[in-house]
């Protein structure tokens, strides 16, 4: 029998775990020649990239909300627009990530859920179009993961304008 409301991302990460992987994370894309470009896309000092992402990360993976209150909405895609995400940059990211995945989350299973969620929110990010496909209307999957609790693999990777999944505007 499943249980009826499944334990969040964020308990069963937790922020020793965040903390951890947001340190590995960056510890990675600083020393990756491969992902320099990702990379030059950040400030030299990360004492505030850090403490952002690892309140962000709190709320959206199911813990106490430790962003809205202190920076407001997080509207990722529109805080991100500054910047030319392809492709290329996302998969140099995710290169980073997955490897902090790999080197602080011992869970496989766990490993395996934060994977499909970070990917799902990387992809969103992409505002760079390369081929006539990237033309197409923008259409994602509700990248919140609290929303996505309990559904099956294949409801939470059914494709919705992005501005439907959980009727906010946490997406832009």
């Amino acid at each position: 029998m499943t249980e009826p409301n499944p334990p969040s991302l964020y308990a069963r990460l937790g922020d020793t775990g965040i903390n951890q992987l947001v340190d590995r994370l960056y510890e990675r894309m600083a020393t990756l020649p491969e992902v320099s470009q990702v990379w030059q896309m950040h400030h030299e000092d990360l004492t505030q990239t850090k403490a952002r992402l690892r309140a962000f990360l709190s709320g959206w993976l199911g813990g106490p909300d430790r962003y809205t209150p202190q920076y407001g909405m997080p509207r990722m895609r529109r805080q991100h627009l500054a910047f030319s995400i392809g492709r290329s940059e996302r998969d140099q990211w995710m290169l980073c990530l997955r490897i902090a995945l790999d080197d602080t989350v011992p869970d496989a299973a766990l490993r395996a859920d934060l994977d499909a969620t970070f990917s799902a929110v990387a992809d969103h990010l992409r505002n760079r179009a390369e081929t006539d496909i990237d033309r197409q209307p923008v259409v994602s999957t509700c990248v919140t993961p609290s929303r996505s609790a309990g559904r099956s693999q294949q409801e939470r990777d059914q494709r919705v304008p992005a501005c439907q999944p959980c009727q906010s505007d946490c997406h832009s």
